[in-house]
């Protein structure tokens, strides 16, 4: 009998899901936005033509910017820094979503929203800060509310 790994199964689902929100907006810029631990780089690793906004981001950065951002605890001044720097150094085109924690000019944004509890226990995993987490969660809400930019919600959990 064939053992089947029911989060890999979930997983594969939510890849096709997410998979087919994007095809279906190929002609769109899009910006897929989720706080830590939301599953950024497994879809990342799963869907064609998507980049990862901290690769494109990161190597343009100077040390001391670099350095202030990578601070911990997460703050929402090292947010808004965060948030201008990629701004202005991160433009997206259409049919290469990019992933990430910061809403940009897009023509789309793909939210990936997890509830409290799978936040909680992939933090635990991840020996991330949960505090972080949800306070760079509600930054992203709030710029997808002030941003005027359709959205589609993708619930992960």
């Amino acid at each position: 009998m064939e053992n089947i790994n029911i989060e890999q199964l979930n997983t594969n689902e939510l890849v096709s899901g997410l998979a087919g929100v994007l095809g279906k907006n190929k002609d769109k810029r899009i910006v897929v936005v989720g706080t830590t631990c939301t599953g950024k780089s497994t879809f990342l690793n799963n869907i064609k033509d998507a980049h990862d906004m901290d690769e494109l981001v990161f190597p343009q950065l100077s040390k001391e910017e670099y350095e202030y951002v990578c601070q911990h605890p997460w703050t929402p001044k090292i947010g808004e820094t965060m948030t201008r720097l990629v701004k202005e150094k991160v433009k997206i085109e259409a049919g290469k979503p990019v992933f990430g924690t910061v809403v940009l000019d897009s023509d789309l944004i793909v939210y990936l929203h997890i509830n409290d509890e799978l936040l909680k226990s992939r933090t635990e995993l991840r020996n991330a800060n949960f505090e972080d987490a949800k306070n760079m969660q509600k930054q992203i809400e709030e710029e997808i509310k002030l941003s005027n930019i359709p959205m589609v919600e993708f619930l992960v959990g």
